[in-house]
């Protein structure tokens, strides 16, 4: 036999018994770090959209918008960190978020919504303005990340931040129950009508912030929203924005007669949702019948009439975000067909160079929903595959 491929057989045959002690080793000593890499490395989703779009410095650039950073993404970038077990990056994104967004004061302030190249040429913040649902995903991920990771540091940030928000993104008093503004600043309309977007209220993290916070407005706010569905749906699909009132009137918004970006994601907080999903999912069926006469979603819907508004186009987001809406109508042959064609959509996008920020993060909540990598429990708590499962409370 030749000496070196002697060699050979015997290197082939070693090298799987060391990478299987290495294996233990990682294990007895219980690494954290060891875990985030294996929980990463079998996501390929999540690992693609980091290593494009997350900066070293946990900044998440939307390449397709001026290079612009929001607080909608770093909220999502913590998420999305938590449910793949990589501690490592959410520090970085947290660290990044409170120094650029927050004056280094999280939670003691909003961060802004919109950070990017200034017409000075500097960078920095463009609006100080905070978003609401940027700075609800920063405190649920915060609170889940307190617990997941027994690491009560992130807590302390996460109540400040909810506290933030009740006192300056809530309206009380209102017929039926408080309303969640879109922001502190834009959205009143004189002193009794508000403006109030519906995606901005997914009811599974509604529901576990009146679990951990049952004295804060959340359940108010949730009830509010259920109870005004009907309306808010009236055609069967979800609107960008309504505008309310302080006795309870519900009506369209005149500035938003057609729904897209934001409503998609109505469709999929609504699948995600086992507690207060499946009331919303019966009211917005047709927009079922409107996906199987397209094939995908449609991109534009108008809101008077229910009716899909002709396009030669659909993003590939929106169809990620549909499948988790279709899994829990039931309509699994519907779901596989549009998640055919969103994965091919996807592949020519990125092979193109055409991916973008917004499809891409529709795509870690619809198709990893789908994928089984996280699911939300009855009261609302972060259940990422990785985690032991919390006792039923």
């Amino acid at each position: 036999m030749n000496p070196s491929s002697n060699r050979s057989s015997r290197l082939r045959r070693f090298l799987p018994r060391c990478a299987l002690l290495v294996a233990m080793l990682l294990a007895a000593c219980g690494g954290s770090r060891s875990d985030a890499h294996e929980s990463a490395e079998a996501w390929k989703d999540w690992n693609r959209f980091a290593e494009h779009y997350i900066q070293a410095d946990g900044r998440l650039i939307d390449w397709t918008f001026e290079e612009k950073s929001t607080s909608e993404g770093q909220s999502y970038a913590l998420f999305f960190s938590l449910v793949a077990n990589d501690r490592a990056r959410f520090d970085q994104v947290l660290r990044w978020t409170s120094e650029n967004l927050a004056g280094n004061a999280l939670g003691d302030k909003l961060p802004a919504w919109h950070w990017g190249r200034k017409d000075d040429g500097s960078w920095g913040v463009k609006d100080g303005n905070s978003a609401a649902d940027g700075d609800l995903w920063t405190a649920y991920s915060l609170l889940e990340a307190a617990r997941l990771w027994s690491a009560p540091e992130y807590e302390a940030i996460g109540r400040k931040l909810l506290a933030q928000v009740a006192a300056q993104e809530v309206v009380m008093g209102v017929v039926g129950g408080a309303v969640l503004l879109p922001a502190p600043y834009g959205f009143r309309i004189g002193e009794q009508r508000f403006k109030f977007d519906p995606c901005y209220v997914p009811p599974f993290q509604f529901r576990y912030f009146g679990t951990v916070d049952p004295k804060g407005p959340w359940l108010s706010i949730l009830d509010g929203y259920m109870t005004r569905s009907a309306k808010i749906f009236h055609a069967g699909v979800a609107p960008d924005l309504i505008t309310l009132d302080a006795g309870g009137g519900v009506e369209a918004d005149p500035d938003r007669p057609t729904a897209s970006y934001d409503a998609i994601r109505v469709y999929l907080w609504a699948g995600m949702s086992e507690r207060d999903g499946p009331g919303q999912l019966q009211l917005l069926r047709p927009f079922a019948e409107l996906i199987r006469k397209n094939g995908v979603p449609p991109e534009k819907v108008d809101t008077r009439t229910g009716q899909a508004v002709p396009q030669d186009w659909t993003p590939s987001g929106f169809m990620a975000a549909s499948l988790p809406f279709l899994r829990a109508l039931g309509e699994d042959d519907l779901r596989k067909q549009v998640q055919s064609r969103m994965e091919r959509e996807r592949s020519r996008a990125w092979a193109m160079n055409k991916a973008n920020y917004y499809d891409e993060v529709l795509v870690l909540f619809g198709l990893g929903w789908i994928e089984k990598r996280f699911r939300f429990d009855r009261e609302g708590r972060l259940q990422p595959a990785w985690a032991k499962q919390p006792a039923a409370g």
